[in-house]
């Protein structure tokens, strides 16, 4: 009974922390909320996510938190969503966690569209296929393995490559984790993107997102018919800090995708895209790829 009444408070207090961030233009009051709450355990149902969804969220964890406080953890990529997808489109969702980018991925794109989510990880696989289950997104495909630039069999993921971090995190997991102290979290299989697609019967994506903690530039490697073929917009995390643990830079990222075409932006505030150089970019950024539509036609 006192575990429900607090469940209840909580509810209350972070539907009048929106309220009063008029629609998310003063963030302030939730950001207060978030940091109050933030070392509760508690597991809450909301069921106005992106404007409807059901979704679980474990309080404890830091993604979630957000999401349960603040609305979205993703609040401007998925600002940059609602400019870019339309009904009927294709996105693959590298990365997927609990389904927070494929969700609103899903309802914009409908029911003529798909999501292709991969989510290695069993337990968070475990809670996306619950969510798209539960909100009964069809359109949604969950596949359980790992994206890299070849095939292989029972491979150990990691709790993270290294990150220092306070806070419970489950969206750091990654395949470069080795060294002194690493958390095997899961042992999984990897494939690449080619390959899955063609398994699926898809032979278009309109876009490509992509946040893997180190595993960006392989899984891109492992899309390089896709990349030819459709051109698809993509959006990926660029961090020095997981490229060089998996071995790579980022200047070979860029490299890689300047090959086929494409030109990059940052992704700002409320989804505004800004040009980036890639001598310009910081230790960690979000960046928006795309091959100007001239080069295209």
């Amino acid at each position: 009974m006192a575990e429900n009444l607090f469940l209840h408070f909580l509810k209350f207090l972070r539907n009048s922390g929106s309220l009063l961030s008029l629609g998310g233009r003063f963030t302030l009051p939730q950001s207060l909320l978030r940091r109050l709450f933030r070392y509760s355990t508690a597991n809450v149902c909301v069921d106005d996510f992106d404007g409807g969804l059901k979704v679980w969220l474990s309080l404890s964890e830091h993604m979630q938190r957000r999401i349960f406080w603040m609305g979205y953890y993703s609040n401007d990529i998925i600002r940059l969503l609602d400019c870019i997808l339309k009904p009927g489109m294709v996105v693959v969702d590298v990365g997927a966690n609990i389904g927070e980018i494929s969700m609103v991925a899903a309802r914009r794109v409908g029911v003529s569209g798909k999501v292709v989510s991969f989510e290695p990880v069993t337990a968070i696989a475990n809670q996306l296929t619950d969510h798209v289950n539960i909100n009964n997104l069809s359109q949604i495909i969950v596949v359980r393995k790992a994206l890299g630039h070849f095939a292989r069999e029972h491979i150990p993921i990691y709790a993270s490559c290294g990150q220092n971090v306070s806070d419970e995190n489950h969206g750091l997991a990654s395949l470069y984790g080795e060294g002194q102290g690493s958390s095997v979290i899961d042992y999984v299989t990897m494939t690449t993107l080619d390959s899955t697609l063609s398994e699926l019967t898809i032979d278009r994506i309109d876009l490509l997102k992509i946040d893997i903690e180190g595993g960006e530039l392989p899984c891109l490697k492992g899309a390089e018919q896709l990349l030819r073929r459709c051109h698809p917009m993509i959006i990926v995390e660029v961090q020095g800090f997981s490229a060089k643990k998996a071995g790579w830079s980022v200047d070979e990222l860029f490299s890689y995708l300047e090959g086929f075409g494409y030109e990059f932006f940052t992704i700002g505030k409320k989804g505004r895209l800004a040009r980036l150089s890639p001598t310009a970019v910081t230790e960690f950024q979000n960046v928006f790829c795309r091959i100007p539509r001239q080069q295209v036609e």
